[in-house]
């Protein structure tokens, strides 16, 4: 449903064949060779979340802003997705699907040695 090609990325030399992009909240730190995993386990995260929601708007909230954090991680600058006026659940929504976004795309060095 969401599914997305994969775009330009750098590669930070010095620390081996890793994707680094993005800023803050929205940052990319991941090895190149689990990016795709990365994506796609993040995809169906995001997916089962927005999923769960009972709202018909929230969902299709959800949605829009899965797919701007897809875009984020294939590398494009996408415009940010607007709330649904009078819905403060939007907020929330965005706060669980970045922080699946964070829990997928930035993966210390420490972290990572832990789990190979």
């Amino acid at each position: 449903m969401t599914d997305h090609l994969f775009g330009p990325f750098s590669i930070n030399g010095s620390d081996g064949n890793r994707i680094v992009r993005g800023k803050g909240r929205l940052k990319v730190d991941i090895p190149a060779a689990m990016f795709q995993t990365a994506f796609s386990n993040f995809t169906a995260a995001a997916e089962t979340f927005a999923r769960g929601l009972s709202e018909t708007l929230d969902r299709k909230f959800a949605y829009r802003y899965l797919t701007y954090l897809q875009e984020v991680a294939a590398g494009t600058e996408p415009a940010k997705p607007s709330a649904v006026a009078g819905r403060p659940t939007c907020r929330l929504i965005c706060n669980e699907l970045e922080r699946l976004f964070a829990a997928n795309f930035c993966q210390s060095k420490a972290v990572l040695a832990r789990t190979a």
